[in-house]
């Protein structure tokens, strides 16, 4: 693997407003919805051609992975997997990473502040904040410490006046 992105899912609804009242059936808000796909076509813009994106089981998390990879093309693999679940410790999402090592570009998608951690830790920071529905860009500088530098790191007030040169994709 020579990078990593991380992507925090997008703007989702308040506990109370799900039927369960199960933090994991809390859905992308429309705002996340629509904020979540641009950024899937400004990503594309930037032609990644990202190998796999990886998700959180979290509802809001696998809404954002699949509004996001909609918009790629070529289209990524998607997995969604247990390690990038809420509560997870850096250590645990390095240990199951390891499992997609033979991959060159993986998007990483899932909550803070457990991603927000483990990116800290990937580039050496304290002072590094990963708001909802920001994407970070990581080369790793070392494989088997899993650290690396900090490419760039795209928040939604960046995209906020980004003008989409195609329209979004309907849901499939």
């Amino acid at each position: 693997m020579n990078e990593i992105f991380i992507l925090r899912h997008g703007k989702a609804e308040d506990i109370h407003e799900t039927q369960s009242k199960n933090d994991f059936d809390r859905r992308l808000t429309e705002e996340g919805q629509k904020k979540t796909n641009k950024l899937g076509l400004f990503f594309n813009s930037l032609e990644e051609n990202v190998d796999l994106v990886l998700s959180s089981p979290y509802l809001r998390a696998k809404e954002t992975a699949e509004i996001f990879v909609r918009n790629l093309d070529p289209k990524p693999d998607l997995k969604i997997v247990d390690f990038l679940s809420c509560g997870n410790a850096s250590k645990e999402i390095a240990k199951g990473l390891s499992e997609h090592i033979i991959k060159n570009k993986v998007v990483l998608i899932g909550h803070a502040p457990d991603l927000e951690l483990f990116l800290k830790n990937l580039i050496g920071s304290s002072d590094i904040k990963l708001k909802k529905g920001s994407l970070a860009k990581v080369i790793l500088k070392n494989h088997l410490t899993l650290s690396g530098e900090l490419e760039w790191l795209i928040t939604p007030s960046i995209l906020k006046n980004y003008k989409l040169k195609k329209e979004p994709q309907p849901k499939t």
